[in-house]
């Protein structure tokens, strides 16, 4: 016989009307016990199901669950450890302590082999308790999507889960995102537009598919994806930005990021200001961007460097040489001191590489150059990994290690990445390869 599927009201899910159900049978026994017998009742998890029966465990639980949405890692964590010392055999808070320790892995909150480390243990403690728990396999897949960056065996454990969770969006992204750094172009965008399809009113897809279109230089598609968020959250951020950038991206024009700054999106990010004059080559609206700001760095996602390594670019390619030299130095002061707190960030390392090129320290900058192509790989992530392959060609163009620099520019194009050749070279800080013949000749081959 053939199955009908029941449609259900817009932003209703399954999972709500189960638990409407549940709660009217449990309150339905409150009230026959209270008013009708003195009969002891039975325990909440043998009526809901649910995966212990002590509440107070519950209760941390859930609450874990929303820090975790929130994005706040260390309170969920202290949350489930919170449940698990009420209920130590609750198997699920278990795989849910084990995803948070990779989250906190993975963002850069703890990137730490010892976090690493309790994501595992906490997840293995899962397996022991229940071994075909499916909570488990995601945790698992987490674990190695996060930490262990080993994509192939993170979507087996997915795979072992999926049929537990036909209509998890979450759970379609995260696969979508592992594609996308395995280079599965097709395959990533196959997924996010399944997460779509699940949860439309949640725009995360369509902001990822948006996302996912820059990076393949798809700039047409990208931009019909961010109205699509824009119509339907016009005040999301995320998507006035991104809809800013991506004239610079394609054709090195600034226009739109110019009145995107003036905008209230803007008004909080002095960078796309400064960002917007400098590739503009008006260095005195830089710097007077830079002067009216409080804020001590320009910070974004996926760039970061202090307000002063700013004022040195800018006063730098004004002609104004001792005056950024002075800035330059100050900048690498912070650098360093930053570094020694978070030595393995890749963004303070492009910071401090270009720093030190502007300061003549070409050896120096050339080492972080080559250090920052080998954080991770193109062959590891092809998602991220093009960003710091541009990164570190401004630190060699900076050190005048032109031919390096070319190498790297001409890596970056043969593989997906934000950037057109267009949107690169309008860029100040390649002015110095500019007229390479072997730039001009991947102008020929690349260019729009």
């Amino acid at each position: 016989m053939k199955k009908t599927r029941i449609a259900l009201p817009g932003g209703i899910t399954r999972g709500m009307v189960v638990w409407f159900f549940v709660g009217s049978l449990f309150g339905g026994l409150l009230f026959i016990n209270g008013y009708l017998f003195d009969l002891p009742l039975p325990q909440l998890s043998q009526i809901t199901g649910l995966p212990t029966d002590n509440q107070a465990a519950y209760d941390a639980y859930l609450n874990g669950v929303d820090h975790g949405l929130d994005g706040d890692h260390d309170r969920s964590i202290e949350q489930y450890t919170r449940a698990l010392e009420e209920d130590p055999e609750f198997s699920i808070a278990w795989a849910a302590l084990s995803r948070a320790h990779s989250a906190m892995y993975f963002n850069g909150i703890d990137p730490t082999e010892d976090r690493l480390i309790l994501a595992r243990d906490a997840v293995n403690r899962a397996f022991q308790i229940d071994i075909d728990l499916p909570e488990a396999h995601i945790a698992l897949g987490y674990y190695y999507y996060q930490g262990a960056r080993d994509y192939e065996r993170a979507l087996e454990e997915f795979a072992i889960a999926e049929p537990h969770f036909p209509y998890d969006a979450d759970f379609l992204r995260a696969r979508a995102f592992m594609y996308r750094s395995m280079g599965n172009w097709n395959a990533a965008l196959y997924e996010l537009g399944r997460a779509y399809e699940i949860e439309p009113e949640n725009i995360e897809s369509l902001k990822q598919q948006a996302l996912t279109h820059i990076v393949l230089r798809n700039y047409s598609a990208a931009e019909t994806l961010l109205d699509q968020v824009l119509e339907t959250v016009p005040e999301n951020e995320y998507a006035q930005i991104h809809k800013a950038m991506v004239p610079l991206y394609r054709d090195g024009d600034v226009n739109a990021l110019h009145t995107g700054s003036e905008s209230a999106v803007g008004s909080g990010r002095p960078w796309m200001a400064w960002l917007a004059a400098f590739i503009n080559r008006d260095y005195r609206g830089a710097r007077l961007v830079l002067d009216e700001t409080r804020r001590d760095t320009l910070a974004w996602h996926g760039g970061y460097m202090p307000k002063s390594l700013a004022y040195g670019l800018t006063q730098h390619w004004a002609g104004n040489a001792d005056v950024a030299q002075l800035h330059f130095e100050s900048a690498r002061q912070i650098l360093e001191q930053d570094l020694q707190t978070d030595p393995d960030n890749p963004n303070l390392q492009i910071a401090l590489g270009e720093t030190l090129a502007y300061l003549g320290a070409r050896d120096s900058a050339i080492r972080i150059a080559n250090r920052v192509v080998d954080v991770l790989p193109v062959s590891e992530d092809a998602f991220i990994g093009p960003r710091y392959l541009l990164g570190a060609a401004r630190i060699l163009a900076a050190a005048g290690d032109r031919r390096s620099a070319i190498n790297l520019f001409e890596a970056y194009l043969s593989s997906p990445g934000r950037f057109s050749i267009e949107g690169i070279l309008s860029d100040p800080r390649f002015d110095s390869i500019r007229d390479d013949s072997s730039v001009q000749a991947l102008v020929d081959r690349y260019g729009r």
